[in-house]
């Protein structure tokens, strides 16, 4: 919370398991931030039922920050959130991000981005959606494309030179999406 700013409300959806480590983590480092940790299942409750039963004023200008989620969503499942928030907040932006279609389906043709996807369902944690055509998706949620790349084009902006270590930067990517 580096950025924190007394006009701005902070709302953090998260199961209540990783959000007790969180807590726990901000603690033993002594940063108290001001935020509303709301403990729940955002795609079973409704991402804005469990934000309004806590605060939440869907009138007001909103920036969701949706890291880390889409690739164990269905696609459906993405949508609704989506289009959710879409339907019901006046005006905001997301940012998020996605992998590829072919990282999720494991037909990269690359053996090291098609194991550490196999670790993660491995783990209890599989992927089940890649994304290939944000703006498609972008607008079947009633939404619009606001900026998106690739986190090969990020290392190749900052890092000029140096390569890259593996083909999963480029289909590796992070947008924003806003109100249409």
């Amino acid at each position: 919370m580096r950025k924190q700013s007394p006009e701005v409300q902070y709302f953090e959806i998260d199961d209540p398991r990783t959000l007790s480590v969180k807590k726990a983590r901000l603690a033993e480092s002594g940063i108290d931030v001001p935020i509303t940790y709301i403990a729940g299942d955002y795609v079973a409750e409704g991402v804005l039922n469990l934000l309004e039963a806590n605060g939440f004023k869907c009138e007001l200008p909103a920036f969701f920050i949706w890291e880390g989620n889409t690739m164990y969503l269905t696609k459906p499942a993405v949508i609704n959130v989506l289009a959710e928030l879409a339907g019901r907040v006046r005006e905001f932006s997301i940012s998020f991000d996605y992998m590829s279609e072919e990282v999720v389906a494991r037909t990269t043709g690359d053996q090291p981005t098609s194991s550490f996807v196999e670790r993660f369902a491995a783990m209890g944690a599989p992927w089940f959606f890649g994304i290939n055509n944000l703006g498609a998706l972008a607008q079947e949620a009633g939404l619009s494309v606001s900026d998106a790349v690739t986190v090969a084009d990020l290392h190749r902006t900052f890092w000029p030179g140096r390569p890259l270590d593996s083909i999963i930067y480029q289909h590796y990517a992070l947008c924003t999406l806003r109100t249409a």
